[in-house]
C-alpha cells in the first residue's frame, strides 16, 4: 500500500462567514487550502481534518502564538503544526 501525506495550510480572515475549504490529491498527497474567519472555525476544521488523518499543518502569520496554540492542542501529539513568520 503506498503511503499517502495529507497537509494543510490555514489563513485566517477575520471576517464573518469568510471560511472555505479547497483540496486536491494527486500521487498519494492531499493539499487542504482553508481560509478561515477566526481561531474557533480553525479549531473545528482542526479536529475535522484530523480525523481524515492530516499530518501537517500551516497556519498563516495573522495566527500569532494564541492562535497556534489553540491548533495546537486541538491537533494532538501526532500532527505537527506551524506558524509562518515574517522577520
Amino acid at each position: 500500500m503506498a503511503s499517502t501525506q495529507h497537509m494543510a495550510f490555514f489563513i485566517l480572515v477575520p471576517a464573518p462567514g469568510n471560511t472555505s475549504l479547497s483540496s486536491q490529491s494527486s500521487n498519494g498527497h492531499t493539499l487542504s487550502i482553508a481560509t478561515l474567519s477566526d481561531i474557533d472555525a480553525a479549531k473545528r476544521l482542526t479536529q475535522e481534518l484530523t480525523s481524515q488523518g492530516v499530518d501537517t499543518i500551516e497556519l498563516s502569520s495573522s495566527f500569532g502564538e494564541q492562535g497556534l496554540k489553540a491548533v495546537r492542542e486541538m491537533a494532538g501529539g501526532n500532527v505537527k503544526v506551524g506558524l509562518v513568520r515574517f522577520d
